[in-house]
């Protein structure tokens, strides 16, 4: 006897499964599902109605509909009608909905891959960021002091349960404080939000590119290499991330293995020479100071920490890896391939564009170092295109009018008289 396709299942028997497996990259991204519901209409045989879900992270909602009938994937914002007292307001982490249609993918296959990618583009797989209204730009610092006590230092209180999380923070340095604190001062602003392959990012850039002693021997390594050594580093941690936190043990094995070889088999024992010693000694320095604080502040803290971290534009924010370079790389081959500016060396190697935007967007170090290099150029121009049209790079919402003024109101009663917090200080100290 021959089993039935998947495909052929009826809408009912495969729409809880399938939207499941559509939403399965919001669930490993941080996004915490809430209770399924069916909206079904009583007369309607064919149970075949629209499925509805919310997700939750960080205050931040969104409610998912999958509609068997038309294949369409909604994301819209939950939090219309509800209601809040104090603190930060529940808020959508999308200035519209967001409709996929996937009635044009054949397959289940190509339905997930259709809708990851639409999350990817829309921001919903990275660090939620927040852009505030130019009318309310005076709430800028007291919204990032707001967004940390809300996130990490409340996942320290509950870690710790003795109220000593700010000594906690300062027992680890000015250094560590300060580092930290830049994804605090960056803009538009960044939630520190638990998302697993931020943080793996966050990992790569602290543990192995910035803090560690990499860039005193940079003069041993060009560019391009470098490039490949920091996907290779983020590469090696992303698999030793969860949402419930960081395995340090296989984090440390990883990124100091001895043998360590970038994608194109090149050893990079053999690339730093007398550096590599030096360099792996300042790596396990760095994962020492993570491990002591993932000890006294929690597993949860630092995975919202190094979310942050390591999603600081200006340093490792449009690294590979997120969805932010996953998107700009897929539009910068689709803008090339439709102006025909794509390189005719490039053109050889890949006469099919679609199979050089997918290895652009998820394994550029395997390309040769004049196709890499122009990949780079390319998803840097993505970027400034989207500056000078004034647009946020990654994406971010905006804080709606409405939750600006209440903001306002509850911090601010007396904007006459209110001085604004010394938010550079508490920053600075966390």
């Amino acid at each position: 006897m021959t089993s039935t396709p998947r495909e052929t299942l009826s809408p009912h028997a495969t729409g809880p499964r399938l939207l499941a497996r559509l939403t399965a990259p919001l669930r490993r991204a941080g996004w915490t599902e809430g209770e399924l519901w069916d909206d079904t209409d009583e007369d309607d045989e064919s149970g075949a109605g629209p499925l509805y879900r919310e997700f939750s992270r960080s205050n931040f909602h969104i409610s998912v509909i999958w509609n068997p009938a038309d294949a369409r994937l909604t994301i819209d914002d939950p939090t219309e009608h509800w209601d809040w007292d104090d603190g930060l307001p529940p808020l959508c982490p999308l200035d519209q909905p967001l409709t996929i249609d996937l009635s044009t993918h054949p397959t289940q296959a190509a339905k997930a891959e259709a809708a990851r990618r639409a999350f990817a583009e829309a921001g919903l797989l990275d660090a939620t960021r927040v852009h505030v209204p130019e009318q309310a730009r005076d709430l800028c610092h007291d919204l990032v002091v707001q967004l940390w006590a809300a996130t990490v230092h409340d996942a320290i209180g509950r870690h710790r349960c003795d109220g000593g999380g700010r000594e906690a923070v300062a027992a680890l340095g000015e250094e560590f404080s300060w580092r930290l604190g830049d994804g605090l001062r960056t803009y538009p602003l960044i939630v520190p939000d638990p998302v697993p392959s931020a943080a793996a990012r966050g990992i790569a850039e602290w543990c192995w590119r910035r803090e560690s002693d990499v860039e005193e021997w940079h003069f041993k390594i060009d560019d391009i290499a470098m490039a490949r050594a920091n996907i290779a580093a983020t590469r090696a941690v992303m698999p030793h991330v969860y949402p419930e936190g960081v395995d340090w043990p296989a984090v440390r094995l990883a990124l100091t293995a001895p043998t360590r070889r970038l994608a194109d088999g090149q050893a990079l024992a053999g690339t730093f020479e007398e550096g590599w010693t030096p360099v792996l000694a300042s790596v396990h320095r760095e994962i020492d100071l993570w491990q002591q604080a993932d000890e006294t502040l929690g597993p949860e803290a630092v995975l919202r920490m190094l979310t942050l971290h390591g999603s600081r534009t200006e340093s490792v924010g449009e690294w590979w890896g997120s969805g932010w370079y996953e998107t700009a790389a897929r539009r910068a081959v689709a803008r090339a391939a439709t102006n025909g500016s794509v390189p005719a060396a490039v053109s050889a190697v890949f006469p099919d564009t679609e199979h050089l935007a997918d290895t652009a967007a998820t394994h550029p170090d395997l390309l040769d170092d004049d196709i890499f290099a122009w990949i780079t150029e390319a998803v840097f121009k993505e970027g400034s295109l989207l500056r000078e049209a004034r647009l946020p790079v990654p994406p971010a919402m905006t804080l709606p009018d409405w939750a600006a003024h209440d903001l306002l109101d509850m911090l601010r009663p007396d904007s006459d008289e209110h001085e604004a917090p010394a938010a550079d200080a508490t920053l600075g100290r966390l």
